[in-house]
């Protein structure tokens, strides 16, 4: 049976720049937490052309379930679950990423389809076998960027879906 399994809600894209500590304190002094730098000059201080210009990029809803909704169709496209917004996973995966690093996060708050997943599955979709992954970005974002259904990653059969921004925070770590 096919199975699409749809992730929307209100989340983040982060964008994460390693920096030096001629870099952090830059941008400290420029106040960039407080959103006193403009992006040009982030830019010029983690030397990239755009402060979106780097390879640690993080996507997906918040880790709390008014955040985030799952929907599940079947292969004639009828919804067969849908997440409440008081839903608790029976299980999580956790990855930490740049924990004890000097880095400056660029949190783009995001709403809307961060991604969807289309599965072929010999048995029933059970909603009890979705397990997400939870990604904590420098102790200071924590998004479900992937899920894992029955042992199996999906990250091999994700797509991206249609987001929009709708603002930025900068940590400084």
């Amino acid at each position: 049976m096919r199975y699409k399994v749809v992730v929307s809600g209100r989340g983040a894209e982060c964008y994460v720049h390693l920096l030096e500590d001629e870099q952090r304190q830059r941008l400290f002094e420029s106040e960039v937490e407080d959103n006193n730098c403009e992006p040009e000059v982030i830019s010029e201080i983690v030397n990239k052309n755009d402060i979106f210009e780097t390879d640690d990029v993080f996507l997906g809803p918040f880790n709390n379930p008014e955040h985030f909704m799952i929907q599940v169709y079947n292969e004639n496209d009828d919804l067969i679950w849908e997440s409440k917004n008081d839903h608790e996973f029976e299980d999580y995966d956790y990855e930490y990423h740049f924990e004890n690093d000097k880095s400056l996060i660029i949190e783009d708050y995001t709403k809307g389809q961060f991604y969807y997943y289309e599965l072929e599955l010999d048995e029933e979709f059970e909603p009890k076998n979705l397990i997400p992954v939870v990604s904590e970005v420098g102790e200071r974002v924590e998004l479900i960027t992937d899920f894992i259904y029955n042992g199996t990653d999906l990250s091999f059969f994700k797509d991206y879906g249609d987001y929009w921004s709708k603002g930025i925070t900068y940590y400084l770590n």
